[in-house]
Formats: structure tokens, C-alpha cells, sequence
């Protein structure tokens, strides 16, 4: 598995709970960098929040 989609993975196991067990959680993690999973956490937050501030847009008939 590439680094990037397995750096999302981890990334919303740890918002979500998606991706499975906890004790998986060393095997997600291996070979992935810190930078990485702060970056792709990063791109996930913004995406949630501009996709909720859209949604609010849209809702409201702004």
C-alpha cells in the first residue's frame, strides 16, 4: 500500500474510528512520517470545515 492512502487511513481511524481495531494501530502507522500524518490531518480538517461551511451556505440560501 502506498504511504499516501495509508497516511488517510490512519488519519481518520484517529477521527473517526475507521480503519479497525486498535490494535492494528502500530501496523497503520509503520513507515509513515509524522510530517505526513500532519499534513494529510491537516487537508482533512480544512476540507471537513469548508465542506460544513458550504453546507451552511447552501441551508441558509446564502
Amino acid at each position: 500500500m502506498s504511504i499516501l492512502p495509508r497516511s488517510v487511513r490512519t488519519v481518520l481511524w484517529s477521527f473517526i474510528g475507521l480503519g479497525g481495531r486498535r490494535a492494528d494501530a502500530d501496523a497503520r502507522t509503520e513507515g509513515v512520517g509524522i510530517l505526513t500524518l500532519v499534513g494529510v490531518a491537516l487537508v482533512l480538517v480544512l476540507l471537513l470545515v469548508g465542506g460544513l461551511i458550504a453546507l451552511a451556505r447552501f441551508v441558509a440560501g446564502a
